[in-house]
């Protein structure tokens, strides 16, 4: 998608590149979102198996 990005600015009417800009920088978003989620999950996942090692 981002490859498109700059065929998109040079092509399309400036409401288009607005809307390509706002749903490229939406999907960066939510992509960071998941990362983050994963991240955390993991680090909750592995909190819960090391106490259970313990006893």
């Amino acid at each position: 998608m981002a490859v498109f990005t700059p065929y998109v600015f040079r092509t399309e009417s400036t409401w288009h590149a607005i809307a390509w800009s706002v749903m490229l920088t939406g999907t960066v978003a939510f992509i960071a979102v998941l990362i983050r989620a994963e991240l955390l999950i993991r680090r909750l996942d592995r909190r819960t198996n090391s106490d259970a090692s313990e006893t």
